[in-house]
């Protein structure tokens, strides 16, 4: 490599990314096959093929490294979408939802959110996720309101947690199979309530 290429290794797709790629790869990967107890900033390093000090002067802890990685793995998964209407938005987003809840990764991660619940750390991770969340689809609202499909009264989060809600019940709860048809009908369901119709 020329001198002059050493910059730009240091960007995305450098060393830096591909640690926090591998990084990402095993926690999630562990957590699939150990469940998050057995989760260790060793055993990630190990899987990862990196050095633990790596890890330890990037996030500190194991907790850490795993809100990163699915933060940026449910980001990567669930879009936010932008069909043009509200109510292809919505299937949409359902859509990805119910198929990445499906997976044996949105399973296991799904899984350690309800087992980690009593920790602080994740406590924190959870409302500032969906604080997050709520910030990029409020611009999915913010244009059905604009485009008049929506009251600007309307209360947005009420809504979104009543359509996803269904999703982890069934998947979870009552381990019953979520249908590709599922999303639409659940969109059907309650989005003409939403409206006033």
């Amino acid at each position: 490599m020329e001198s002059g290429e050493e910059g730009p290794r240091r960007r995305p797709g450098g060393r830096s990314a591909r640690v926090q790629a591998a990084a990402y790869d095993a926690v999630i990967a562990l957590v699939q096959e150990r469940g998050y107890e057995a989760l260790s900033l060793a055993a990630i390093a190990e899987r990862a093929g990196v050095h633990e000090s790596s890890l330890y002067r990037r996030w500190g802890t194991r907790e850490q490294l795993l809100l990163d990685a699915i933060s940026s793995r449910a980001a990567r998964e669930v879009p936010i979408p932008d069909t043009g209407a509200l109510r292809s938005d919505l299937i949409e987003l359902l859509r990805l939802v119910s198929t990445f809840l499906q997976t044996a990764e949105g399973q296991a991660l799904v899984r350690t959110g309800v087992a980690t619940a009593h920790i602080p750390a994740f406590r924190t991770f959870h409302q500032e996720y969906w604080q997050q969340r709520h910030i990029g689809l409020h611009t999915l609202f913010q244009r059905a309101i604009e485009r008049g499909e929506l009251a600007p009264e309307t209360d947005c989060q009420l809504l979104l947690e009543t359509l996803i809600g269904v999703f982890y019940v069934r998947a979870f709860l009552l381990a019953e199979p979520l249908p590709e048809i599922l999303p639409e009908r659940v969109v059907d369901l309650i989005l003409p309530g939403a409206q006033g119709r």
